[in-house]
């Protein structure tokens, strides 16, 4: 079994260096007195691709463990090369689309910001405070946390996927919640239901759920 809770930790110790720098830069941009005119253009398209190249490898690595954990614990084996090839082809697709809705999501927040900065007297610090929320580690914790989730269980699915194509026995994912005071009223009806549809882990921000495979029972 995988240390998902290490893989949490390493994720948001990176997101969280990486934000700090962008705000950085962000600021530095932005100059004093703040004007988003000074931010080039390409930063709100791009800028997010360094982000993507310390990320990446982490997620890569969550969900080739997570699938070949299942396949051993199972005692079946999988296609190494497809693994690696699915990895890399999903977390480079899945982070571009979140750090592309992030940095969007920056964008209208320093667009919205701006000028209160000028109408509430704020001085670059003020405005700075103001902005850390949405680069702060309170943030990079959420995104890791929940990342780490979809990471395992997409890695557990393509080993799921492999080991049917090639024994032709289905195999019924079984929502787990982690049955522990932080189990949220979205995923707790959830637990040990048998999922439907691609509706798997993660529910929501910080989710923590995982999914248990069986073979189906009689009649189901």
């Amino acid at each position: 079994m995988i240390d998902r809770f290490e893989i949490e930790r390493k994720l948001g110790r990176v997101l969280s260096r990486e934000f700090q720098s962008e705000l950085d830069k962000l600021m530095g941009y932005l100059g004093d007195p703040p004007d988003l005119n000074n931010v080039p253009h390409s930063y709100w398209q791009n800028g997010w691709k360094r982000i993507q190249n310390q990320v990446e490898p982490i997620l890569v690595d969550s969900y080739i463990e997570s699938a070949l954990a299942l396949a051993g614990g199972i005692g079946m084996g999988i296609d190494w090369d497809l693994v690696n090839t699915e990895a890399s082809n999903w977390a480079r697709t899945n982070l571009e689309s979140l750090l592309q809705k992030i940095f969007q999501k920056n964008y209208e927040h320093v667009n919205e910001l701006i000028p209160r900065y000028f109408e509430d007297g704020w001085t670059i610090k003020d405005l700075t405070r103001e902005l850390e929320r949405y680069y702060s580690p309170v943030r990079a914790e959420m995104i890791a946390v929940t990342e780490t989730t979809r990471s395992v269980v997409q890695g557990e699915r393509e080993a799921v996927w492999q080991m049917q194509k090639e024994s032709g026995l289905r195999m019924v994912p079984i929502w787990l919640t982690a049955r522990d005071d932080r189990v949220c009223p979205i995923c707790g009806p959830r637990h040990k239901q048998v999922i439907e549809g691609s509706n798997f882990p993660p529910a929501h921000p910080r989710c923590r759920c995982g999914v248990a495979y069986e073979y189906p029972k009689e009649g189901r």
